[in-house]
């Protein structure tokens, strides 16, 4: 049996001594699929092995004194990384539905990781049942899921056996690291360089202030159709500029009918101090009850309450640009440009109508969507077909009758589900 598992590394040797630049694009292509399949499978596999080799203490036979020394020998790692590798083999040991699940399309041992640590911090009162069911709902959304998004729903793991347990989780964890990030901001400036004139400078401050200088950094920057490349660096170094000299923050022209405004999700009883449960900003930093309650005295910061009183966001057809309610209700739903792969915030979008307005399609939240510049000159240009998802309400594209729909799966927030 050992012998065929050792003939597998000498039929990638023959792969590699091939001259790659004879294959075409789409076997390029097929080759790197192939190349990820077999990482996954050999990590699955190292994982496995190294877990029994632990259990063996099989390092002793190769003059180790440490399973962790054998494994950074071997694989030219770190004592430290080669650690980390055999602590994840053992918790794998505990966790045979993620183990099972190691080869998928979408995994990688930093996502196990991500797992494993969760199981392994979950509350000690726990049942079997409920752990097991915590495993199942982490394993299953692990392949689909950035590895930052994931994260996050590792932070509400429990949140699939009890919802009121993960918000209180959760916010005492947000909590910890807002004091946290709050007792290390710092900031640096130079003094003018002598031949430059120019004066450098660097922050370090905690991700809510970080998303209040993004947004105005958007609200300023964000460009429309315009001829040759965008020196984005360049533009955003003139956009700070003007922030610093044209403080407070409502110093700035709308951009698409939206001024410079922190939109933040809150649950309207957290809001009111009824409950802990944790907020979102619209660039997908989750927040503490309490500091929810604190941003909501401050005029930059724009609550979208859920569960309370609502603008009316149908306009039907008597408007055609879709206003700043109908606008912010489109951040908050799409979070960006909605096209499949892109990362543009809300701030870089334009507005659009699934059904063309020209075609007769209303001005209405259902009937809107968030492109940035480029994707919206896409989807007029070659005409792609888009719909609004009926169950989670995400829109959908495709290049033409008969293709796959096909969805961002860049960037989700966190729900908050009632």
């Amino acid at each position: 049996m050992f012998s065929q598992i050792e003939s597998g590394p000498r039929a990638l040797d023959a792969a590699l001594a091939c001259d790659l630049t004879e294959l075409t694009a789409d076997e390029l292509v097929r080759l790197n699929r192939l190349a990820q399949d077999l990482v996954r499978k050999a990590t699955a596999l190292g994982l496995a092995a190294m877990a029994e080799a632990s259990r063996a203490e099989a390092h002793r036979a190769a003059g180790e004194i440490s399973m962790a020394a054998l494994v950074a020998r071997e694989a030219g790692v770190s004592r430290r990384e080669a650690a980390q590798q055999v602590r994840l083999a053992q918790q794998l040991e505990t966790a045979p539905v993620l183990r099972e699940a190691l080869g998928r399309d979408g995994m990688s041992a930093d996502k196990a990781r991500i797992v494993t640590d969760a199981l392994q911090g979950l509350p000690a009162d726990l049942t079997t049942d409920e752990r097991r069911a915590v495993e199942s709902d982490l394993t299953a959304a692990a392949p689909d899921l950035p590895l930052e998004q994931l994260r996050r729903k590792a932070r509400r793991a429990v949140e699939v056996v009890d919802v009121r347990r993960a918000d209180a989780i959760e916010n005492q964890l947000l909590d910890r690291e807002e004091r946290q990030q709050a007792a290390e901001a710092s900031f640096w400036m130079t003094r003018p360089d002598p031949a430059t004139g120019l004066v450098k400078g660097g922050f370090e401050v905690d991700a809510v202030t970080g998303d209040l200088l993004r947004s105005l950094m958007d609200s300023a920057t964000a460009p429309r159709k315009q001829d040759g490349v965008i020196d984005r660096r360049r533009a955003q170094g003139e956009a700070f500029v003007r922030l610093v000299r044209h403080l407070p923050k409502d110093g700035f022209g709308n951009h698409g009918g939206v001024p410079a405004t922190l939109v933040v999700t809150v649950d309207e009883a957290s809001l009111r101090g009824a409950t802990d449960r944790a907020g979102v900003t619209e660039h997908g930093t989750a927040v503490s009850a309490g500091q929810l309650r604190r941003l909501a005295c401050d005029a930059g910061i724009l609550p979208l309450v859920l569960s309370g009183e609502s603008q009316v966001l149908d306009l039907g057809r008597e408007e055609r640009l879709h206003s700043v309610a109908q606008r912010r209700a489109l951040a908050q739903r799409d979070l960006g440009c909605a096209f499949p792969g892109c990362d543009r915030s809300p701030g870089w979008c334009e507005s659009h109508h699934l059904v063309p307005w020209s075609r007769g399609g209303p001005t209405t939240v259902d009937d809107g969507v968030l492109l940035c510049s480029r994707h919206h000159h896409e989807v007029h240009d070659r005409d792609w077909d888009l719909r609004l998802h009926p169950t989670d309400q995400i829109v959908e594209f495709r290049r033409r009758p008969g293709e796959p729909w096909r969805r961002n799966h860049h960037y989700r927030p966190l729900s908050l589900t009632g």
